[in-house]
């Protein structure tokens, strides 16, 4: 019988803990290997010695399962880490009938979040007067070199 999402998360904890690359690997989606072997390969090192290394197995400090959401051939898992202390969505895949984290899907969702972050608000929208700060007073030191005429 094949594991729930949940389980395929704990199940990626503990092997993350053991430092057992094999079994991290065979929990993780396609996506997830292609991904973890170029970031690997960047750092010029094996994807086992990524995965084995202090901060590298994913999912060893999660502190908190939360719920689980099954739409067809993906699936997300809420957990909470020792690192944040909220809820985040683990994204899952169906792959030869198991679950396997997908966390070439979690990077993108991670990037987007990024640079929605980034984005500055309404950037559709054309700036109007009535953004403006009406509360700025021209510089009327006498020290300065603008003055009333320079500022309109």
């Amino acid at each position: 019988m094949s594991r729930t999402p949940t389980e395929t998360i704990k199940a990626l904890g503990e092997a993350g803990k053991k430092k057992d690359a094999a079994a991290i690997k065979k929990l993780m989606s396609k996506g997830s290997l292609e991904l973890i072997e170029k970031s690997a390969k960047a750092q010029n090192q094996t994807s086992d010695e990524l995965l084995t290394r202090e901060d590298g197995a994913p999912f060893q400090n999660i502190t908190e399962y939360g719920a689980e959401k099954i739409e067809g051939e993906t699936a997300t898992v809420e957990v909470k880490s020792q690192l944040l202390n909220e809820f985040e969505k683990i994204p899952l895949v169906r792959e030869d009938g198991e679950w396997k984290a997908a966390l070439d899907k979690y990077a993108e969702e991670f990037m987007k979040k990024l640079n929605e972050q980034m984005k500055p608000t309404n950037s559709n929208v054309k700036p109007t007067n009535s953004n403006v700060n009406t509360n700025i007073k021209p510089n009327t030191n006498q020290n300065s070199a603008a003055t009333n005429q320079d500022l309109k």
